[in-house]
């Protein structure tokens, strides 16, 4: 099976919400891999699933080194740090780049933990199932075939399903190596970061104060925002940025609210408040935006 190059594949995938341009590499799939050292440094907001079947390959991610071996799933966002080296002979893997606008259209209920647990943290190196080294050489030999460009069968909502079920699968097996026995032994600043993403993430309205949401974990301001920078390089106003930006623009794509209801949605005090919000974070005004192909 041969790597479909951006010359071969359809420019545009329209889903409504939002727009894959597969010239652009928002959806890649390269199947068979046997070196993944051409593939770092990846594409801006890009990130990489790799999936091993056979032979090894070493790799430093943020200066820690991994050896990917068969049953071994790799995630590793554009963000992080990946230096591939030495690989066996016998090295073969499949590899899906997705870009994190197509994640988060796909994943919009599953989003903010997906972004938490592969976007911000250090790379992923995770276990694979029997169950799983079956299933998933069927996946990437169904989204092979509907990325082609003779593929006539319309709608591709069957693209996306296929994409969306394969992100779930990854998902899960992230979900659930992050079990009781980790969350036991991760310290408690840790703990209460990953309570304030939680916080956030659960807010109906996300954009409130950093003294409420130190106020809910009962410490201080200050102490969130340090722990923020500890474990994220992020500030806690950044985090709580991040979530609203990327509700605003679930509701502006994905929605026929109106904007004057987004705006009430979202706590804004009035219109005003919510297009300068608008226009600093998207560069345009909410019905500009909600109608141009940016995502």
């Amino acid at each position: 099976m041969a790597y479909l190059t951006k010359k071969d594949q359809m420019r545009y995938i329209e889903f409504g919400s939002f727009t894959v341009d597969l010239t652009e590499g928002d959806v890649l799939l390269l199947d068979p891999v046997n070196d993944l050292t051409p593939l770092f440094p990846l594409k801006s907001s890009t990130t990489l699933i790799a999936i091993c079947f056979g032979g090894t390959q070493k790799l430093t991610c943020d200066g820690h080194e991994i050896e990917i071996c068969p049953g071994n799933i790799l995630v590793t966002p554009s963000k992080r740090r990946v230096l591939a080296g030495d690989h066996s002979k016998d090295f073969e893997c499949k590899v899906l780049c997705i870009s994190d606008h197509v994640a988060r259209g796909l994943l919009r209920d599953k989003v903010n933990y997906w972004h938490n647990e592969s976007n911000y943290n250090q790379a992923k190196l995770l276990e694979m199932s029997e169950f799983y080294k079956e299933d998933f050489p069927v996946y990437f030999r169904l989204i092979h075939s509907k990325l082609k460009p003779n593929y006539q069968s319309a709608p591709y909502e069957i693209l996306l399903a296929l994409l969306r079920a394969f992100l779930l699968e990854v998902h899960t097996i992230i979900e659930s190596s992050n079990g009781t026995s980790c969350v036991q032994r991760l310290s408690q600043g840790k703990l209460l970061f990953n309570r304030f993403l939680s916080l956030v993430s659960g807010s109906k309205v996300k954009r409130q104060p950093i003294t409420f949401y130190a106020g809910q974990l009962a410490i201080t301001p200050k102490y969130l925002t340090m722990l923020c920078l500890k474990y994220s390089n992020k500030t806690a106003s950044e985090w709580v940025a991040q979530y609203t930006v990327e509700e605003i623009r679930f509701y502006l794509k994905s929605t026929d609210l109106s904007i004057k209801e987004i705006s009430a949605l979202m706590g804004f005090s009035n219109m005003s408040h919510f297009g300068s919000y608008v226009r600093k974070h998207f560069g345009v005004s909410p019905s500009e935006y909600r109608y141009s192909k940016k995502n």
